[in-house]
């Protein structure tokens, strides 16, 4: 094995290099991985754009004692090449996907089954170095062995996006034959179309983009609804729920005042909206209509590895090529700013999902059975 490895290193706001940096050392509870994959997503682009907001560059982070420039990358599949103390060495040779969330297993959130809330969460690729890199270390309890299900690796690194609308879903309750509205399907909306699917919904998927909802359609949504992205997306809407006849669950997955404006519109007297979609500045609600309508709003925050993450991992696999329109493109670790990065924070993503690969030089399209 090599000492060192290309990564993607961020120093600062608008500021990723390509460096050569030491292979990491697995700890206790830990592998290592040769990077098969790695998924680019909206808190990467967050980061680049205007960060650090996570990354703890300039201040130690209180868990993972990281301080200083930070390598990205929190959703990622990768090949097994080491393992520390206390791990089966039977790893070795596995491949794996990885949702790369850290947790303590002893605090009060861990003991009752809300791992995503660990008192002392980190996540890699956020708060210690990640996989935009030859190699990184992850905790054996944060990874699935996909070698017997027919999964290549490309696949496997959506794994992550597809837990995180998972956990979406179970914060709604059960939408087994509910209709289901989701304002937003591009990114982690998606993904929520297929876990809603799979979850039993009837799924109304809404977005301004005709290509996007081309997509959700492909992916199991039942309706799919153009909307024009302005003051006049409510009342079309509410028109397509008035013709479905029933009450719907609204997923807000824009992260737009007006996503939100039309959620709280839509929803029923009684009825839950699942906000997923970050607002990007705080937003007026009139919590006293949402009072007397007796309205649930229900915040979502990344996953429960233990629950959701196998889920994600039956569900990608058992889905397994047909995701190439999902992340129909693969680019080398040099192309992730301007093939990744920028075009996404300009509102131009390439694809719903950018995929590096590290060990590339040219990019190449999906391989849903590449091996390594």
């Amino acid at each position: 094995m090599p000492e060192t490895m290309r990564a993607a290193v961020f120093h600062g706001r608008g500021d990723i290099r390509i460096e050569q940096r030491a292979i990491p050392t697995p700890g206790p509870d830990e592998l290592l991985l040769r990077v098969g994959t790695a998924g680019v997503c909206g808190t990467d682009v967050g980061e680049w754009a205007h960060g650090p907001i996570q990354h703890p560059v300039h201040q130690r982070h209180a868990s993972s004692g990281h301080l200083g420039p930070v390598i990205p990358g929190h959703e990622f599949s990768g090949t097994v090449v080491g393992v520390g103390e206390s791990v089966d060495p039977a790893w070795i040779g596995r491949r794996v996907a990885s949702c790369g969330a850290v947790a303590c297993g002893e605090c009060a959130s861990c003991r009752g089954g809300d791992s995503n809330r660990c008192a002392r969460y980190v996540g890699v690729g956020l708060h210690r170095d990640g996989a935009l890199a030859g190699f990184v270390t992850t905790p054996v309890a944060s990874c699935v062995a996909v070698d017997d299900l027919g999964l290549g690796l490309d696949e496997a690194a959506l794994c992550q996006p597809m837990a995180i609308a998972l956990h979406c879903v179970s914060r709604a309750g059960s939408v087994d034959g509910e209709l289901v509205v989701v304002l937003g399907v591009g990114g982690i909306g998606a993904f929520l179309v297929v876990a809603l699917v799979e979850s039993g919904a009837e799924v109304i998927a809404v977005d301004v983009d005709a290509d996007r909802l081309e997509l959700a359609g492909e992916l199991g949504a039942h309706r799919l609804l153009r909307v024009a992205g302005g003051a006049g997306d409510r009342e079309v809407v509410q028109a397509e729920i008035d013709r479905a006849g029933r009450r719907p669950v609204v997923f807000e997955v824009s992260g737009t005042a007006g996503g939100l404006r039309t959620a709280l519109a839509v929803a029923p007297v009684g009825g839950r909206i699942v906000l997923v979609g970050i607002q990007g500045a705080p937003r007026e609600v009139d919590l006293a209509a949402v009072t007397v309508r007796e309205q649930t709003l229900i915040g979502t925050n990344a996953l429960v590895r233990e629950i959701d993450f196998p889920r994600a991992v039956e569900i990608v696999a058992r889905r397994s090529g047909t995701w190439g329109r999902v992340a129909p493109r693969v680019l080398p670790l040099r192309e992730l700013v301007e093939g990744a990065l920028r075009p996404m924070s300009e509102g131009r993503a390439p694809a719903i999902k950018t995929l590096i690969d590290p060990w590339i030089d040219e990019a190449r399209s999906m391989d849903a059975r590449r091996p390594d």
